[in-house]
């Protein structure tokens, strides 16, 4: 067998193992903002959120500071672009739950589920097998306040919880995004 054979069929395979068992795609998002005290404040992060490039819709909640957002399909969901549109009107995230959907992705607590542009690493959960869509919180720092954040540190010993980022194989650093089951 040629080299080149081989190569193929080892990326065949690697694909085919990386695709099955995975988060595939992130549906919509639910960001609950804090620091608000008029319907301006509502009205400047509305506006910031809605320039995101791959925002589909934003319908806010004005009387509990939440937004619902939905994505362009087809476009990759960056969870700090939103957190920075946040901020950048001048206030902050007091939670973030995301939807997405999930094809056979055996969970494991304290362990990483790699997706198509991302990866979560499942804190405080029962392995399971997730199948469909989902709903998970981000634990990560400035996606919830630090008190209720401190809660679940405890229950991982993984660098990447404080950092965000966890070495690749490729020597760089992935964004990892922490993530409980509501």
């Amino acid at each position: 067998m040629s080299m080149k054979k081989l190569i193929a069929i080892i990326g065949v395979f690697v694909l085919a193992v990386s695709v099955s068992g995975t988060a595939q795609e992130i549906k919509s998002v639910s960001v609950k903002a804090s620091g608000l005290t008029c319907s301006m404040c509502s009205k400047a992060i509305f506006k910031a959120l809605e320039k995101v490039p791959f925002v589909k819709s934003v319908d806010a909640d004005i009387e509990n500071s939440g937004y619902d957002l939905t994505f362009k399909p087809g476009e990759a969901v960056s969870l700090d672009a939103l957190k920075d549109a946040v901020t950048d009107a001048g206030f902050s995230v007091a939670a973030m739950q995301v939807k997405a959907d999930f094809t056979a992705a055996a969970v494991q607590n304290d362990a990483h589920i790699k997706g198509a542009n991302y990866t979560f690493h499942f804190i405080q959960v029962k392995d399971t097998t997730l199948q469909g869509e989902q709903q998970l919180l981000i634990l990560d720092k400035d996606f919830l306040p630090e008190k209720e954040r401190k809660k679940y540190a405890a229950q991982t010993a993984m660098a990447c919880f404080e950092t965000g980022k966890m070495k690749n194989q490729a020597g760089g650093q992935d964004r990892i995004y922490h993530v409980t089951m509501n």
